[in-house]
């Protein structure tokens, strides 16, 4: 017995009423924690654009009424020029608000995860000191390499006769670490 699968187009219509009923959710959310507006932008521009370009083609008409080379000119040279300059401030306007929001959405991501690491830091000073009481980080001590043997030999000689550190050293050298239970 086959199993039947539903259409592709029953799963687009189930999909566009999802689309269409969360929309109509969004659009009445009074709380206003999701954003409708970058998802308007497309059909927005499109209707921005096509408002803009039946205007232009009324303004050439009324032109060409007036006389045949005033409606040349519109037709050929304000009305493209007009409705590419609209089109790029339009488009502008839309992609910093675009921006904009998506600014916002990150800022609210990243607050999120500031609260969700609020008490790292402290939890991480605790393990610090429990491992430190480990009794191999003991074994595992930190061990001066011989150059840094070297330069705290040199250091110990400077500060022992209040003298200048020659100028033989490199300038590069290492400051010793202190000699802690911690590895790293």
């Amino acid at each position: 017995m086959k199993k039947t699968q539903p259409s592709e187009d029953n799963r687009d219509d189930t999909q566009n009423k999802n689309n269409i009923l969360t929309f109509f959710q969004m659009l009445f959310d009074f709380s206003f924690s999701k954003f409708i507006t970058v998802q308007m932008f497309p059909a927005l521009y499109f209707v921005i654009l096509a408002s803009t370009l039946f205007a232009i083609l009324y303004l050439c008409f009324e032109a060409f009424l007036t006389s045949i080379a005033r409606g040349m000119f519109f037709l050929f040279i304000a009305g493209p020029i007009t409705f590419i300059a609209i089109a790029t401030v339009v488009r502008a306007l839309m992609e910093f608000y675009i921006v904009v929001f998506r600014i916002a959405e990150n800022i609210d991501d990243m607050r999120l995860l500031s609260n969700k690491l609020t008490g790292l830091t402290n939890t991480m000073d605790e393990v610090k000191g429990l491992t430190r009481k480990l009794p191999f980080w003991n074994i595992m001590g930190y061990k001066n390499t011989s150059k840094e043997s070297e330069s705290t030999s040199n250091v110990d000689q400077s500060k022992s006769s209040n003298l200048k550190p020659s100028s033989t050293k490199p300038s590069n050298a290492k400051k010793p670490r202190k000699n802690t239970n911690w590895p790293y």
